[in-house]
């Protein structure tokens, strides 16, 4: 049987596998080798990894990326340089998790032999075996939120008010059910959604009843927190499918990222999508707070969110916008499949965002359509004669059908 390794000892050797075998590259540390990568993961607490397709010695004037894989990309990728930005802002903040990167073409090898075929990628190792991979917004404050969601249990038992504060205001969005002990049926609803969607939310349970008192809750309820918008909503319905249905909008942020996580959903609200692109992290959130008001006043009607071009690279041009043009922005009218690009030569403010959108709605804006395709409008419906039809409700991005077949 292996000895038990105290806690200091751990982290003391975790901190040594990330000094004594890394190799600095471009502002990464990387370990050295593969050795170096199981040593640092095989310890019994988690450790956080970031996967990269980075050569040390390659600095290249240009880059074309065509591909995911290691094997076509021998050269920092403008996406893993969004993601080592962030990447050093966590390692800085992380307080009780190792977070360690490794360069996949120098030591691919290793890298196979964990299942990372796609890049860059960051997962989550803990004695050895991969525990999860993440797949929300490429940002150090989301990273470390997920990492220490992984830590806790599906639902988290909260006995004091003190507990609740520092539960509700630790992530994003968290959701907590306030039930008296008897309400087993609503605590294994909440179980089973904490399951399906923990990589997203945190979960938690209070059936203390002067707890929910403090907090102007009438049990049984559930209450979602989005702390990033300062926002409450109460639901009561714990009926498995209608508790998710309130899940899935409660959850939805004032204007938060695009991820592969929450794409489909957003979609399936029906309801006019706002994209806005912003090249950097840092732009992102200067837009996003710019934004944020109208963005508000138009919650229930709109869905908005802000996309990272790097995550979604064929995006832009799908919405008719001008690809490398940043800050950009777009309306997809889901209900009619129309794409209205926001005008290039425009500020992207609230006011003009807000001018812009009545145009569109009283129809002196007609719908954009892709280069090569006839397509005329009455009162702005497209006539059957259209040679081709558009819609890209599957994904945000665009399939033409073209005598029965798709093209990208």
């Amino acid at each position: 049987m292996r000895p038990s390794l105290s806690p200091l000892y751990r982290t003391l050797l975790g901190l040594a596998c990330v000094i004594a075998f890394s190799l600095p590259v471009a502002g990464w540390q990387h370990v050295q080798d593969g050795d170096a990568l199981r040593l640092a993961i095989s310890q019994d607490q988690d450790v956080l990894v970031a996967c990269k397709c980075l050569h040390g010695s390659v600095q290249p004037t240009k880059t074309v990326i065509h591909s995911n894989s290691c094997q076509q990309v021998t050269a920092q990728t403008p996406k893993s340089n969004a993601l080592g930005t962030e990447w050093s802002s966590a390692v800085s903040e992380a307080k009780e998790t190792t977070l360690i990167s490794i360069d996949c073409v120098a030591h691919k090898d290793a890298c196979d032999k964990h299942g990372v075929t796609s890049y860059p990628a960051v997962v989550l190792f803990k004695s050895g075996q991969v525990v999860a991979r993440y797949q929300g917004p490429r940002r150090a404050a989301s990273i470390l939120q997920w990492v220490n969601r992984r830590k806790l249990p599906l639902v988290s038992e909260l006995s004091t008010v003190e507990d609740l504060e520092t539960f509700k205001s630790a992530d994003d969005v968290a959701f907590v059910v306030f039930l008296d002990s008897a309400n087993g049926d609503a605590a294994a609803a909440l179980s089973k959604m904490a399951e399906k969607y923990r990589d997203e939310f945190r979960f938690g349970i209070v059936t203390d009843q002067s707890i929910a008192k403090s907090q102007d809750v009438n049990v049984p309820a559930v209450v979602c927190y989005r702390s990033i918008d300062g926002d409450k909503v109460v639901g009561s319905d714990f009926e498995p499918d209608k508790l998710e249905a309130w899940i899935k909008e409660a959850s939805r942020q004032v204007l938060g990222d695009l991820t592969v996580l929450n794409r489909q959903r957003l979609l399936d609200r029906g309801w006019p999508m706002v994209y806005l692109f912003a090249q950097s992290q840092n732009e992102r959130e200067e837009l996003r707070q710019t934004i944020l008001k109208f963005a508000k006043n138009y919650y229930d009607s709109l869905t908005s969110v802000m996309v990272d071009p790097l995550e979604f690279p064929e995006l832009m041009g799908k919405l008719g916008l001008e690809e490398g043009r940043f800050p950009a922005g777009a309306v997809h009218q889901l209900s009619k499949d129309r794409i209205y690009p926001f005008p290039k030569d425009k500020p992207l403010t609230p006011s003009t965002i807000q001018k812009w959108g009545l145009d569109v709605y009283q129809g002196r804006i007609k719908p954009w359509t892709p280069p090569g395709v006839t397509t005329t409008f009455e009162d702005l419906k497209p006539t059957k004669a259209a040679t081709r039809k558009i819609s890209i409700r599957s994904y945000p991005g665009m399939k033409i059908k073209i005598a029965g077949h798709e093209e990208l």
